[in-house]
């Protein structure tokens, strides 16, 4: 373990805030409240506390904070011993100038004892944050959407980007689905076309780099974030650690991607392109990609949390990471620990030709009512028939969704039993069936808002002189009057104004 390794280490468990080149926060030895500075700690280990003079270097850490002897903290640190002559015990340490003639004492293992829990007023385990949305401007969103529609064919167009991708699980039908792109070059665009304001650096450009354009939609379809992973070679030229970019002016709210059969379960992960193999390898889980460990969720999207059978945190098994599963667990006592069987991610498990339905399959409390996808990813997303506007739950977010494909034949064939659970924007669900039959029967007993192809045709022409916000109220009075009353809506007729 190195150094910084250790330091970031540090910063999750204490809760320590980025500064420029330092993380400060109260002291992990004297305490203090959540809003102080007094301790501050760089990447190269040495720190120090204004209020209690607790100072030194990582040694001086691992040695004070973590009860390490003096070797087992250089050879957790990963340091040699600079003061090998002038130290007064050399002649009997291991790591001295060995001209001790008696017998070594055994080697103690590392990790001896447990780091110390904070004892300040802080604890590490932390609430996942509630982010505020915030929303692009207009001329940024009208810009970033050229943006996108140039890098998607850019990419459609670059075969070894695409050769790239597909090795992660993400083939040509998924590029299309999520609107993935590609820029050969980076460029320099005036803030003041796209909205953005001239910051206290005085300047007027906003930097986009080359690399793979991963763009993020709302839950109405819209432009909301832009994500760029710079190409390796890319950071050979500078940067080599600024692996990736968020364009200013995006949005702040993560990315999720819906279920398109039964929300069955959520499946979070770190990097988006994680959660995209993972919402294509499974048609039940709402999969959220939270971009880095520290991020928290929207309100909104915290509320679908809290009902959903159950949370796979699927996050690396590293020291940061871990703290970031205790605090989702500490949030939703239905999260668990969900860590893929081989490589650090979903992307490495595929290509090490992991199962990912399989894997995920096992993480759900309840068998599947639609039958499963191949445990290769399964990209052709389940469109609903005859539907826009507020009957459209299926409305495009992360580039799926929408369409006029039926749900099933018209030839009474095995797909006319099956229920499809859909999710609204609002938090409702409704129940798609093919006909009315025995499916429709049962979930209309339970007063579940069950509507078949027919019915949603007869909505349609009932609601098609109405205005869209007339169409939303009427939507959901008819979801009202399923769950109230049952029945089957026979006929639609045009409203009159």
């Amino acid at each position: 373990m190195n150094t910084e390794t250790i330091v970031h280490k540090i910063v999750a468990e204490h809760g320590l805030k980025s500064r420029g080149k330092l993380f400060i926060g109260p002291c992990p030895e004297c305490g203090g409240s959540d809003r102080s500075d007094k301790f501050n700690i760089r990447l190269d280990g040495g720190f120090i506390c204004y209020s209690c003079g607790f100072r030194g270097d990582i040694i001086t850490w691992l040695r004070k904070r973590e009860n390490m002897s003096c070797p087992d903290a250089h050879d957790h640190a990963g340091r040699e011993c600079r003061q090998k002559d002038s130290c007064p015990v050399a002649a009997k340490c291991r790591l001295g100038n060995g001209n001790d003639t008696s017998p070594s004492r055994p080697r103690r293992p590392k990790h001896r004892q447990p780091v110390r829990p904070y004892q300040g007023k802080e604890t590490v385990v932390r609430p996942i944050p509630v982010v505020v949305p915030q929303y692009p401007k207009i001329e940024w969103a009208t810009w970033a959407d050229a943006l996108v529609a140039k890098a998607h064919e850019k990419l459609l167009n670059t075969p070894e980007q695409m050769a790239y991708l597909a090795a992660r699980g993400i083939d040509a039908d998924g590029v299309a689905r999520f609107s993935l792109g590609w820029l050969d070059h980076q460029m320099q665009v005036s803030k003041k076309k796209i909205g953005l304001p001239i910051e206290a650096d005085g300047k007027d450009k906003l930097w986009v780099p080359e690399g793979l354009v991963i763009p993020i939609f709302d839950t109405g379809g819209a432009i909301h974030r832009i994500r760029i992973r710079r190409s390796l070679e890319a950071r050979k030229k500078f940067g080599p650690n600024l692996k990736y970019v968020w364009l200013k002016g995006s949005g702040n709210m993560p990315m999720a991607i819906q279920p398109v059969g039964i929300l069955r379960g959520a499946l979070v992960a770190e990097a988006e392109l994680d959660a995209m193999v993972l919402a294509l390898s499974h048609p039940d889980i709402l999969t959220i990609a939270i971009g880095s460990l520290s991020s928290g969720v929207d309100q909104e999207l915290r509320n679908t949390l809290e009902v959903v059978p159950v949370i796979l945190a699927s996050l690396d098994a590293e020291a940061n990471s871990r703290v970031a599963i205790e605090n989702w667990q500490h949030t939703f006592r239905h999260a668990k620990f969900w860590p893929t069987p081989q490589g650090k991610d979903a992307g490495e498990f595929f290509k090490l030709d992991g199962d990912l339905y399989a894997w995920i399959e096992r993480g759900l409390p309840s068998a599947p009512s639609v039958p499963p996808v191949p445990s290769k990813p399964a990209v052709t997303p389940l469109n609903l028939p005859c539907q826009d506007g507020a009957f459209s739950p299926a409305r495009k977010l992360n580039g799926g969704g929408g369409g006029n494909k039926d749900i099933g034949g018209n030839d009474g064939g095995a797909g006319d039993d099956v229920a499809i659970q859909m999710p609204l924007t609002n938090g409702k669900i409704i129940y798609l069936v093919n006909k009315r039959g025995e499916e429709w029967e049962r979930l209309t007993k339970q007063t579940l808002p069950v509507f078949t192809r027919c019915e949603i045709e007869a909505l349609k022409v009932a609601t098609a002189t109405m205005t869209a916000e007339e169409r939303n109220e009427a939507a959901m009075a008819a979801i009202d009057v399923k769950e109230v009353f049952g029945g089957y809506i026979a006929r639609g007729e045009f409203y009159a104004k």
